[in-house]
């Protein structure tokens, strides 16, 4: 069982490290390239909606 974890920055605009969301259980879908590797993952539950907003914004850059 795999869980994904999330943050959009490892530190708030005061320098204290900020926190992780769970976005909870995922399924391996399919990886490419090394160094870095890039893997996709299925969510198994819907985004947290306090989170779409930022997700949406990291989705197009």
């Amino acid at each position: 069982r795999l869980f994904l974890f999330v943050r959009e920055h490892s530190k708030d605009e005061y320098g204290s490290t900020m926190g992780f969301v769970n976005f909870g259980e995922v399924e391996y879908v399919s990886h490419h390239g090394s160094q870095p590797m890039n893997i996709t993952w299925q969510l198994n539950m819907p985004i947290p909606a306090f989170m779409w907003k930022q997700a949406a914004k990291l989705a197009v850059g």
